[in-house]
């Protein structure tokens, strides 16, 4: 179940196992902390497991199946649970999850779990499974106006544009981050309705938006502002790797969106093959039809040889900026 149907199964019913596995610490660090309010759980109701500390498995399952002594419930909670992977074959953990004492409850949490093994499935049916993949930026609109009802407040077009911009640059964003970011805003904010003024004020810029900057000016053909950018980030020699594979990804996806516009899917169309959020997928198709297929193809090849002879000290920034100068100068 994805985060929205799993909250709202918890309304119904708490089951005795759960599994709360993907990425998304937001969402997993929600629904555990749902799951204990649910059950009015006391600090004393809960053993906490880690299984990245190399904890004996047979600690945690005889945990999972003992009976409550001085409480009414007995709450486990295994974080980065060993049993999902490849080697987490266990046929007696398989059969006290199948009968599961009611007074026992167990939430377990992992990066990833293999559907396919007997475990998942046994918990699949008995209990409840909910599958945290990171949120991408397209997708945010759901969470933000969900976000937005909770603090009883609205955004009007110009903030959602300005916030839109803000984020859109990114493969995928910390939940975490959003929500402490709203919070703040929230109490910053006296009225009900969020301006774009608010947010340039009040939100905090992500570290990764400011690497987009060189970027942004390239696409704009702003030599002067590019190289200042990249001459400045240059200056700390352990950022170079991170623009060599910035500008040769920031290629390739332009590449991409030459290909699909070939095809006739441009605008916000290209969202959904490009995964960006529609409002950056229509900025930046505009910005694609400024380049051509052979400016780019010769530019990836070049960033590519750049990036063999800085790896071997075979040369310095300054090729990386003479690609950056030839962006610009189309």
């Amino acid at each position: 179940m994805k985060f929205k149907e799993f909250i709202s199964t918890l309304d119904k019913e708490i089951k005795n196992v759960n599994l709360l596995c993907g990425e998304e610490t937001f969402y997993i660090d929600k629904a555990r902390e749902k799951i204990l309010e649910k059950l009015s759980a006391d600090k004393s109701e809960i053993i906490i497991f880690d299984g990245s500390q190399k904890i004996p498995v047979s600690e945690i399952i005889n945990a999972i199946d003992s009976a409550p002594l001085f409480s009414p419930q007995n709450i486990v909670i295994v974080k980065n649970a060993p049993f999902f992977g490849a080697e987490g074959k266990s046929e007696r953990l398989e059969s006290i999850l199948q009968n599961m004492q009611p007074t026992n409850f167990v939430i377990f949490t992992a990066k990833s779990a293999d559907k396919r093994k007997k475990l998942y499935k046994i918990i699949s049916k008995v209990g409840a499974v909910l599958e945290a993949d990171p949120l991408r930026v397209w997708q945010i609109d759901e969470w933000l106006n969900d976000k937005l009802k909770s603090i009883k407040k609205n955004m009007n077009v110009e903030a959602r544009k300005f916030f839109s911009e803000r984020i859109g640059v990114l493969p995928e964003i910390s939940l975490w981050y959003l929500e402490n970011e709203f919070n703040k805003i929230s109490l910053a904010v006296k009225n009900s309705e969020i301006t774009a003024a608010d947010l340039k004020r009040l939100l905090t810029e992500p570290p990764e938006v400011s690497n987009f900057a060189l970027l942004d000016a390239i696409d704009a053909k702003k030599i002067k502002a590019a190289i200042g950018i990249f001459r400045t980030q240059t200056r700390d020699k352990t950022k170079i790797p991170l623009l060599t594979i910035m500008l040769a990804n920031h290629i390739r996806k332009l590449l991409r969106a030459k290909f699909f516009i070939s095809q006739g899917i441009k605008g916000e169309a290209l969202a959904k093959n490009l995964e960006m959020h529609p409002f950056i997928a229509k900025k930046f198709s505009a910005t694609a039809e400024t380049y051509s297929i052979k400016l780019l193809e010769e530019n990836f090849i070049l960033v590519s040889d750049a990036d063999y002879k800085l790896k071997f000290g075979l040369a310095g920034a300054e090729i990386l900026e003479k690609i950056i100068i030839k962006l610009c100068k189309r």
